[in-house]
């Protein structure tokens, strides 16, 4: 069961959060700014087909408190990104701020940035040695 997360526009929450229970999605809550739901990869495809509200739908691959940048470098750099990006592969690190004290959004993409380039470092550097 994996967990995703639909970002929306503020005020459309509730709609969202019933237009996902009307579709059958477990476990819906609406939040500020987004819903969260769980289910499965056909789940996510049948939120991102049929939803009006949502702006997309993301799997949240982790969640975990940061209130400095060095608490967001190591939480992010403990996600299991090699299963997900591969050596060759681009990843850009888009943001945006809602009710957080890392008000810095570019330093916190660069932080985010920096953190999974060193996890991916790490584990390639591990797997050839």
């Amino acid at each position: 069961m994996l967990k995703f997360s639909a970002p929306c526009i503020f005020g459309l929450e509730g709609l969202c959060a019933n237009e996902f229970k009307f579709l059958g999605l477990k476990n819906v809550e609406a939040h500020n700014g987004k819903v969260t739901f769980e289910g499965d990869f056909s789940d996510m495809a049948k939120a991102n087909i049929n939803s009006r509200y949502a702006e997309r739908i993301q799997i949240l691959l982790a969640e975990f408190e940061a209130v400095s940048f060095e608490e967001l470098f190591e939480g992010v750099k403990s996600v299991a990104w090699e299963d997900f990006i591969g050596v060759n592969d681009a990843f850009p690190v888009k943001g945006r701020c809602l009710s957080s004290k890392l008000m810095s959004v570019p330093d916190c993409q660069k932080i985010i940035k920096k953190a999974v380039v060193t996890r991916l470092s790490e584990k390639i550097y591990a797997a050839l040695a």
